[in-house]
């Protein structure tokens, strides 16, 4: 019970550490390409598949219109990208334990990359110069 006790508090300590960096990695954005990806429907919610990931569409409800203008200073990521930062964050928390330590998962609050990135948006291209932005569930586990 001790050491348990010692995990979620070693845990906890390094995510407040991380915390700065977990906030600017909140929203990500990943462009839709009709070329190479789809939309599907699966058990009646509507996905985006992009390089062989889905993301639920209907989740959360959110899309909205950007023009071009807002979108010239966004960053755009890959679906690799997502999953190479993902593990490196969650690899230091682990690495930060100390030797022996065992975590217990439903204490890190990171059961998904969607805890990691709390905002994914998938950008499809429109006519007129302009985005739709639609927020979306990674189905990542």
């Amino acid at each position: 019970m001790k050491k348990a006790m010692e995990a979620k508090i070693v845990i906890r300590l390094t995510l407040i550490v991380l915390f700065p960096f977990l906030v600017n990695a909140q929203e990500k954005h990943l462009m839709f390409s009709p070329e190479k990806d789809s939309i599907i429907w699966k058990g009646g919610t509507q996905y985006y598949k992009i390089d062989n990931n889905l993301f639920d569409i209907n989740r959360y409800n959110q899309v909205d219109t950007l023009s071009i203008d807002k979108m010239k200073n966004e960053k755009f990521n890959s679906v690799s990208q997502l999953w190479k930062q993902g593990r490196e964050i969650t690899d230091s928390v682990i690495n930060n334990l100390k030797p022996n330590e065992t975590i217990i998962l439903d204490q890190t609050g990171i059961e998904t990359y969607n805890d990691l990135f709390e905002h994914i948006y998938v950008l499809e291209k429109l006519p007129n110069c302009k985005y739709k932005r639609t927020r979306v569930w990674w189905i990542d586990y």
